[in-house]
Protein backbone atom coordinates (compact mmCIF):
# COMPACT_ATOMS: atom_id res chain seq x y z
CA UNK A 1 0.00 0.00 0.00
CA UNK A 2 1.85 3.07 -1.31
CA UNK A 3 1.34 6.36 0.52
CA UNK A 4 2.41 9.88 -0.30
CA UNK A 5 3.36 12.82 1.87
CA UNK A 6 0.85 15.42 3.09
CA UNK A 7 1.88 17.78 0.29
CA UNK A 8 0.35 15.46 -2.28
CA UNK A 9 -3.03 15.56 -0.56
CA UNK A 10 -5.34 18.19 -2.01
CA UNK A 11 -9.09 18.57 -2.41
CA UNK A 12 -9.13 16.63 -5.67
CA UNK A 13 -7.25 13.75 -4.12
CA UNK A 14 -9.70 13.65 -1.22
CA UNK A 15 -12.57 13.12 -3.68
CA UNK A 16 -10.93 9.99 -5.13
CA UNK A 17 -11.19 7.42 -2.36
CA UNK A 18 -10.11 3.80 -2.33
CA UNK A 19 -10.94 1.33 0.41
CA UNK A 20 -7.90 -0.45 1.84
CA UNK A 21 -7.17 -2.66 4.83
CA UNK A 22 -3.97 -3.12 6.83
CA UNK A 23 -2.96 -5.36 9.71
CA UNK A 24 -0.58 -4.68 12.56
CA UNK A 25 0.40 -8.32 13.00
CA UNK A 26 1.92 -9.34 16.34
CA UNK A 27 3.31 -12.59 17.69
CA UNK A 28 4.66 -13.63 21.04
CA UNK A 29 8.04 -15.36 21.04
CA UNK A 30 8.21 -16.54 24.63
CA UNK A 31 8.03 -13.34 26.71
CA UNK A 32 8.98 -11.14 23.73
CA UNK A 33 6.48 -9.50 21.39
CA UNK A 34 7.35 -8.85 17.74
CA UNK A 35 5.60 -7.04 14.88
CA UNK A 36 5.45 -8.56 11.41
CA UNK A 37 6.48 -6.35 8.47
CA UNK A 38 6.92 -6.89 4.74
CA UNK A 39 9.44 -5.28 2.42
CA UNK A 40 7.62 -2.98 -0.02
CA UNK A 41 7.88 -4.55 -3.49
CA UNK A 42 8.39 -1.27 -5.41
CA UNK A 43 9.63 1.42 -3.04
CA UNK A 44 11.74 -0.60 -0.61
CA UNK A 45 11.56 -0.18 3.12
CA UNK A 46 9.31 -2.10 5.49
CA UNK A 47 5.63 -1.73 6.32
CA UNK A 48 2.72 -3.63 7.80
CA UNK A 49 0.82 -5.91 5.37
CA UNK A 50 -2.26 -4.59 3.63
CA UNK A 51 -3.78 -3.48 0.36
CA UNK A 52 -6.92 -2.59 -1.57
CA UNK A 53 -10.21 -4.33 -0.97
CA UNK A 54 -11.63 -6.26 -3.90
CA UNK A 55 -15.15 -5.92 -5.32
CA UNK A 56 -17.63 -7.55 -2.98
CA UNK A 57 -15.02 -7.88 -0.23
CA UNK A 58 -15.23 -6.21 3.16
CA UNK A 59 -12.21 -4.73 4.94
CA UNK A 60 -11.98 -7.62 7.39
CA UNK A 61 -11.86 -10.15 4.56
CA UNK A 62 -9.29 -8.02 2.74
CA UNK A 63 -7.16 -7.75 5.89
CA UNK A 64 -7.00 -11.53 6.28
CA UNK A 65 -6.45 -12.18 2.57
CA UNK A 66 -3.70 -9.58 2.18
CA UNK A 67 -1.89 -10.86 5.26
CA UNK A 68 -1.97 -14.46 4.05
CA UNK A 69 -0.82 -13.48 0.57
CA UNK A 70 1.94 -11.13 1.67
CA UNK A 71 3.30 -12.98 4.72
CA UNK A 72 2.21 -16.61 4.53
CA UNK A 73 0.60 -16.31 7.98
CA UNK A 74 -3.12 -16.39 8.76
CA UNK A 75 -3.92 -13.67 11.30
CA UNK A 76 -6.34 -13.97 14.17
CA UNK A 77 -7.89 -10.51 14.15
CA UNK A 78 -8.49 -8.98 17.55
CA UNK A 79 -11.81 -7.23 18.18
CA UNK A 80 -11.76 -3.45 18.11
CA UNK A 81 -10.78 -2.13 21.51
CA UNK A 82 -12.09 1.45 21.35
CA UNK A 83 -8.62 2.98 21.62
CA UNK A 84 -7.67 6.45 20.48
CA UNK A 85 -4.93 7.01 17.93
CA UNK A 86 -1.59 8.34 19.24
CA UNK A 87 -1.44 12.13 19.35
CA UNK A 88 1.46 12.21 16.87
CA UNK A 89 -0.15 9.82 14.39
CA UNK A 90 -0.06 11.73 11.05
CA UNK A 91 -3.40 10.74 9.47
CA UNK A 92 -6.93 11.80 10.47
CA UNK A 93 -9.67 9.33 11.23
CA UNK A 94 -12.14 8.88 8.37
CA UNK A 95 -15.13 6.61 8.63
CA UNK A 96 -16.21 4.94 5.38
CA UNK A 97 -19.43 6.07 3.79
CA UNK A 98 -21.06 2.66 4.35
CA UNK A 99 -19.25 0.61 6.99
CA UNK A 100 -19.56 -3.06 6.03
CA UNK A 101 -21.38 -5.22 8.58
CA UNK A 102 -19.27 -7.52 10.71
CA UNK A 103 -15.95 -5.79 10.13
CA UNK A 104 -13.69 -5.16 13.10
CA UNK A 105 -11.09 -2.53 12.26
CA UNK A 106 -9.68 -0.63 15.20
CA UNK A 107 -9.65 2.57 13.16
CA UNK A 108 -10.44 3.91 9.70
CA UNK A 109 -7.96 6.60 8.64
CA UNK A 110 -7.52 8.80 5.57
CA UNK A 111 -4.06 8.38 4.03
CA UNK A 112 -2.90 10.44 1.03
CA UNK A 113 -1.58 8.29 -1.80
CA UNK A 114 0.36 9.18 -4.93
CA UNK A 115 -0.23 7.71 -8.41
CA UNK A 116 0.56 4.03 -8.83
CA UNK A 117 0.28 1.43 -11.57
CA UNK A 118 -3.36 0.74 -10.81
CA UNK A 119 -4.47 4.28 -9.96
CA UNK A 120 -2.68 6.95 -12.04
CA UNK A 121 -4.22 9.85 -10.13
CA UNK A 122 -3.49 11.14 -6.66
CA UNK A 123 -6.06 9.72 -4.30
CA UNK A 124 -6.93 8.90 -0.70
CA UNK A 125 -6.77 5.51 0.92
CA UNK A 126 -9.51 5.02 3.48
CA UNK A 127 -7.51 2.47 5.38
CA UNK A 128 -9.23 0.11 7.81
CA UNK A 129 -6.58 -0.58 10.41
CA UNK A 130 -6.81 -4.01 12.02
CA UNK A 131 -4.76 -5.55 14.80
CA UNK A 132 -4.06 -9.27 14.66
CA UNK A 133 -1.92 -11.97 16.17
CA UNK A 134 -0.21 -15.13 14.99
CA UNK A 135 -0.39 -17.69 17.78
CA UNK A 136 2.07 -20.14 16.17
CA UNK A 137 4.73 -17.89 14.65
CA UNK A 138 7.61 -20.31 14.13
CA UNK A 139 7.37 -20.77 10.39
CA UNK A 140 4.64 -19.47 8.03
CA UNK A 141 1.82 -21.75 6.99
CA UNK A 142 2.21 -20.90 3.29
CA UNK A 143 4.31 -19.01 0.73
CA UNK A 144 4.77 -15.23 1.05
CA UNK A 145 4.62 -12.76 -1.83
CA UNK A 146 7.16 -10.41 -0.23
CA UNK A 147 10.18 -10.64 2.09
CA UNK A 148 8.87 -10.77 5.64
CA UNK A 149 10.42 -10.35 9.09
CA UNK A 150 9.44 -10.09 12.74
CA UNK A 151 10.82 -7.01 14.55
CA UNK A 152 10.98 -6.09 18.22
CA UNK A 153 9.81 -2.75 19.62
CA UNK A 154 13.39 -1.48 19.75
CA UNK A 155 14.06 -2.56 16.15
CA UNK A 156 10.91 -0.79 15.01
CA UNK A 157 12.24 2.54 16.31
CA UNK A 158 15.01 2.65 13.67
CA UNK A 159 13.35 0.57 10.97
CA UNK A 160 13.16 1.98 7.43
CA UNK A 161 9.37 2.18 7.59
CA UNK A 162 6.64 4.82 7.13
CA UNK A 163 6.26 7.10 10.14
CA UNK A 164 2.64 6.07 10.68
CA UNK A 165 3.66 2.40 10.94
CA UNK A 166 6.38 3.20 13.46
CA UNK A 167 4.19 5.48 15.58
CA UNK A 168 1.16 3.24 15.71
CA UNK A 169 3.25 0.07 15.98
CA UNK A 170 5.07 1.45 19.02
CA UNK A 171 1.77 2.32 20.71
CA UNK A 172 0.33 -1.13 19.98
CA UNK A 173 3.36 -2.89 21.44
CA UNK A 174 2.36 -1.36 24.77
CA UNK A 175 -1.23 -2.59 24.44
CA UNK A 176 -0.65 -6.19 23.34
CA UNK A 177 -0.23 -7.95 26.71
CA UNK A 178 -3.44 -6.55 28.19
CA UNK A 179 -5.38 -6.78 24.92
CA UNK A 180 -4.60 -10.45 24.32
CA UNK A 181 -5.19 -11.35 27.96
CA UNK A 182 -8.63 -9.71 28.04
CA UNK A 183 -11.44 -12.16 28.57
CA UNK A 184 -9.33 -15.06 29.84
CA UNK A 185 -9.44 -14.21 33.53
CA UNK A 186 -11.78 -16.38 35.54
CA UNK A 187 -12.39 -15.95 39.27
CA UNK A 188 -12.51 -17.83 41.43
CA UNK A 189 -10.24 -20.66 40.22
CA UNK A 190 -11.96 -23.95 39.47
CA UNK A 191 -10.60 -25.86 42.45
CA UNK A 192 -12.38 -29.12 41.56
CA UNK A 193 -10.76 -29.08 38.15
CA UNK A 194 -7.38 -28.25 39.66
CA UNK A 195 -7.53 -31.22 42.05
CA UNK A 196 -8.64 -33.64 39.34
CA UNK A 197 -5.89 -32.55 36.96
CA UNK A 198 -3.27 -33.04 39.66
CA UNK A 199 -4.72 -36.45 40.61
CA UNK A 200 -4.58 -37.66 37.02
CA UNK A 201 -1.08 -36.25 36.56
CA UNK A 202 0.17 -38.11 39.62
CA UNK A 203 -1.29 -41.42 38.44
CA UNK A 204 0.16 -40.87 34.95
CA UNK A 205 3.65 -40.14 36.27
CA UNK A 206 3.63 -42.98 38.82
CA UNK A 207 2.67 -45.45 36.10
CA UNK A 208 5.30 -44.26 33.64
CA UNK A 209 8.14 -44.13 36.13
CA UNK A 210 7.40 -47.72 37.27
CA UNK A 211 7.31 -49.28 33.80
CA UNK A 212 9.39 -52.47 33.56
CA UNK A 213 12.22 -52.79 31.04
CA UNK A 214 10.03 -55.12 29.00
CA UNK A 215 6.42 -54.05 28.60
CA UNK A 216 4.06 -57.01 28.57
CA UNK A 217 0.75 -57.05 26.71
CA UNK A 218 -1.06 -56.66 30.00
CA UNK A 219 0.97 -53.59 30.99
CA UNK A 220 0.56 -52.12 27.49
CA UNK A 221 -3.22 -52.54 27.77
CA UNK A 222 -3.23 -50.80 31.18
CA UNK A 223 -1.09 -48.01 29.71
CA UNK A 224 -3.45 -47.51 26.77
CA UNK A 225 -6.52 -47.59 29.03
CA UNK A 226 -5.05 -44.89 31.30
CA UNK A 227 -4.08 -42.60 28.42
CA UNK A 228 -7.41 -43.09 26.67
CA UNK A 229 -9.36 -42.30 29.84
CA UNK A 230 -7.29 -39.16 30.48
CA UNK A 231 -7.65 -38.05 26.87
CA UNK A 232 -11.42 -38.44 26.83
CA UNK A 233 -11.77 -36.67 30.17
CA UNK A 234 -9.56 -33.79 28.99
CA UNK A 235 -11.58 -33.55 25.76
CA UNK A 236 -14.75 -33.03 27.77
CA UNK A 237 -13.06 -30.37 29.92
CA UNK A 238 -11.76 -28.47 26.90
CA UNK A 239 -15.08 -28.72 25.06
CA UNK A 240 -16.79 -27.22 28.11
CA UNK A 241 -14.28 -24.64 29.37
CA UNK A 242 -11.57 -24.15 26.74
CA UNK A 243 -7.89 -24.71 27.32
CA UNK A 244 -7.16 -25.15 31.07
CA UNK A 245 -4.82 -22.22 31.52
CA UNK A 246 -3.48 -20.54 34.64
CA UNK A 247 -6.55 -18.35 35.00
CA UNK A 248 -8.83 -21.38 35.16
CA UNK A 249 -6.91 -23.83 37.32
CA UNK A 250 -3.55 -22.35 38.40
CA UNK A 251 0.02 -22.93 37.28
CA UNK A 252 0.54 -26.49 38.52
CA UNK A 253 -2.74 -27.83 37.16
CA UNK A 254 -2.24 -26.03 33.84
CA UNK A 255 1.08 -27.88 33.60
CA UNK A 256 -0.78 -31.12 34.31
CA UNK A 257 -3.28 -30.41 31.50
CA UNK A 258 -0.42 -30.01 29.06
CA UNK A 259 1.10 -33.30 30.24
CA UNK A 260 -2.16 -35.16 29.56
CA UNK A 261 -2.37 -33.53 26.12
CA UNK A 262 1.20 -34.68 25.37
CA UNK A 263 0.12 -38.23 26.13
CA UNK A 264 -2.99 -38.12 23.91
CA UNK A 265 -1.07 -39.63 20.98
CA UNK A 266 -3.74 -42.23 20.29
CA UNK A 267 -6.11 -39.43 19.22
CA UNK A 268 -3.87 -37.18 17.12
CA UNK A 269 -6.78 -35.16 15.74
CA UNK A 270 -7.43 -33.90 19.26
CA UNK A 271 -3.80 -32.90 19.77
CA UNK A 272 -3.92 -30.98 16.48
CA UNK A 273 -7.04 -29.13 17.62
CA UNK A 274 -5.69 -28.51 21.11
CA UNK A 275 -2.38 -27.06 19.92
CA UNK A 276 -4.25 -24.07 18.48
CA UNK A 277 -6.12 -23.52 21.76
CA UNK A 278 -2.90 -23.85 23.71
CA UNK A 279 -1.23 -21.38 21.34
CA UNK A 280 -3.96 -18.80 21.97
CA UNK A 281 -3.47 -19.28 25.72
CA UNK A 282 0.29 -18.75 25.34
CA UNK A 283 -0.33 -15.56 23.35
CA UNK A 284 -2.57 -14.35 26.18
CA UNK A 285 0.06 -15.17 28.81
CA UNK A 286 -2.23 -17.86 30.21
CA UNK A 287 0.01 -20.88 29.49
CA UNK A 288 3.71 -21.67 29.39
CA UNK A 289 5.49 -21.19 26.02
CA UNK A 290 7.47 -24.39 26.65
CA UNK A 291 4.21 -26.34 26.67
CA UNK A 292 3.49 -25.16 23.15
CA UNK A 293 7.05 -25.98 22.01
CA UNK A 294 6.71 -29.59 23.20
CA UNK A 295 3.27 -30.12 21.68
CA UNK A 296 4.27 -28.49 18.38
CA UNK A 297 7.26 -30.82 18.14
CA UNK A 298 5.28 -33.90 19.09
CA UNK A 299 2.77 -33.25 16.32
CA UNK A 300 5.52 -32.49 13.78
CA UNK A 301 7.47 -35.67 14.54
CA UNK A 302 4.35 -37.82 14.29
CA UNK A 303 3.67 -36.29 10.87
CA UNK A 304 7.30 -37.04 9.85
CA UNK A 305 8.15 -33.33 9.70
CA UNK A 306 11.21 -31.69 11.17
CA UNK A 307 10.66 -30.26 14.64
CA UNK A 308 11.33 -26.62 15.56
CA UNK A 309 12.56 -26.97 19.14
CA UNK A 310 14.29 -30.34 19.41
CA UNK A 311 12.17 -31.54 22.33
CA UNK A 312 11.59 -35.03 20.88
CA UNK A 313 14.42 -37.61 21.05
CA UNK A 314 15.04 -41.17 19.96
CA UNK A 315 17.81 -43.70 20.46
CA UNK A 316 20.55 -43.73 17.84
CA UNK A 317 22.26 -46.86 16.53
CA UNK A 318 24.91 -46.38 19.23
CA UNK A 319 22.27 -46.52 21.95
CA UNK A 320 22.54 -42.82 22.79
CA UNK A 321 19.53 -40.53 22.87
CA UNK A 322 19.59 -37.81 20.20
CA UNK A 323 17.06 -35.24 18.95
CA UNK A 324 14.92 -36.25 16.02
CA UNK A 325 15.58 -34.11 12.91
CA UNK A 326 15.44 -30.38 13.72
CA UNK A 327 14.54 -27.61 11.27
CA UNK A 328 16.99 -24.68 11.12
CA UNK A 329 19.42 -26.30 13.55
CA UNK A 330 21.51 -23.12 13.77
CA UNK A 331 18.60 -21.20 15.28
CA UNK A 332 17.27 -23.92 17.57
CA UNK A 333 18.98 -22.68 20.74
CA UNK A 334 17.55 -19.19 20.27
CA UNK A 335 14.06 -20.64 19.83
CA UNK A 336 14.52 -22.84 22.87
CA UNK A 337 15.74 -19.91 24.98
CA UNK A 338 12.75 -17.81 23.90
CA UNK A 339 10.48 -20.55 25.18
CA UNK A 340 12.22 -21.13 28.50
CA UNK A 341 14.20 -24.23 27.50
CA UNK A 342 17.87 -25.02 28.06
CA UNK A 343 20.18 -25.42 25.05
CA UNK A 344 19.71 -28.50 22.89
CA UNK A 345 23.12 -29.92 23.79
CA UNK A 346 22.49 -29.47 27.52
CA UNK A 347 19.08 -31.08 27.20
CA UNK A 348 20.40 -34.05 25.23
CA UNK A 349 23.20 -34.58 27.75
CA UNK A 350 20.74 -34.52 30.64
CA UNK A 351 18.50 -37.09 28.91
CA UNK A 352 21.45 -39.44 28.33
CA UNK A 353 22.77 -38.96 31.86
CA UNK A 354 19.40 -39.90 33.33
CA UNK A 355 18.96 -43.05 31.24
Amino acid sequence: MCTAGPGAWDAAAMDVRHETASVYLFARFGPLWRLGVIEHPRHGGWMVPGGHTRPGEGPEQAAVRETIEETGYRPRLLPAAGRTLPADYPHPEAMPAEPPPGSAPWWAVAIPAGPDRRHPERHTHVDHVHVGVVDRPYGPRGPAEHPFRWVTASELETLDAPADNRILGAALFELMPATTAAGRSRTPLDDDLRRELLRRRDIDQAFRTSLPATVTEEVAAQWAAMDNDNTEWLRQVIDRAGWPGRSLCGDEASDAAWLLAQHADRRPHLQEAWVDLLAEAVTAGDAEPRHLAFLEDRISVRATREQWFGTQHHKSLTGQWEPISVRDLEGVDQRRAENGLESLSENTKRINDSN
